[in-house]
């Protein structure tokens, strides 16, 4: 059912279902079961144009049964899973491509960290994220013209070992379907290994090659 086709330009792939009988089926059972408001309106015309009554919670303080079936489908859909590093030398900031994101880690030192964000132009369903499953911070992003942002943005974000530990004991159950199952295996790792200063060491130490590899691990599936 339905075809599978990679996106130009793009290191994505969509799925597409044309058939009618197959979009009513799905729509059917997503009925009721839609919070992110920029969906349930994309969700509502299409109820309208298949003559289905759309079944919508009004204004919902908690997602039903906090589902952590429904926050992996976030994620895995709306999510991003990053190792950020905020400083390098000018030597190591020419270099690109992947193997310039992975030198960058391993000479980062004390300057990466790693995150998970869901982003959202509407506060209400951040807050409604974070009042669900009860951890991560949202932090707000202004309008930016320059950017050609003209809405405030909401980033629902966690950061500390504690819930990525969480995360990935509720993903045991429902395990994401992209590559961020496999960044969060390896966001223990890194957890680990920033403990135990590996990050410091330098290169030519068991500890050095290590936190080497772990960066390398870290973009094995980027190109």
């Amino acid at each position: 059912m339905g075809a599978v086709k990679k996106r130009s330009n793009s290191q994505s792939v969509r799925f597409r279902i044309k058939t009618k009988g197959a979009v009513f089926d799905i729509l059917n059972k997503l009925n009721g079961k839609l919070y992110n408001p920029a969906r349930v309106t994309q969700f509502i015309a299409a109820c309208e144009m298949a003559g289905i009554t759309p079944q919508i919670p009004t204004e919902p303080s908690f997602i039903e049964k906090k589902s952590y079936a429904y926050l992996a489908g976030l994620i895995d859909a709306d999510g991003s899973l990053v190792l950020s590093v905020s400083k390098s030398t000018a030597e190591d900031s020419q270099r690109s491509g992947v193997h310039g994101k992975i030198t960058r880690l391993i000479n980062s030192k004390t300057h990466n960290q790693i995150s998970l964000k869901v982003t959202t132009s509407y506060k209400n369903y951040a807050e409604l994220i974070q009042n669900t499953f009860g951890f991560g911070k949202i932090y707000t992003q202004k309008p930016n013209r320059k950017n050609k942002a003209s809405n405030s943005l909401y980033h629902w974000t966690v950061t500390s070992q504690q819930d990525f530990e969480l995360l990935y004991e509720f993903f045991k159950k429902f395990p994401l379907k992209s590559l961020k199952m496999y960044r969060l295996r390896l966001s223990l790792l890194y957890f680990k290994y920033k403990k135990l200063k590996y990050h410091l060491k330098e290169a030519g130490t068991i500890e050095g090659k290590t936190w080497a590899k772990f960066a390398n691990s870290w973009y094995k599936y980027s190109y």
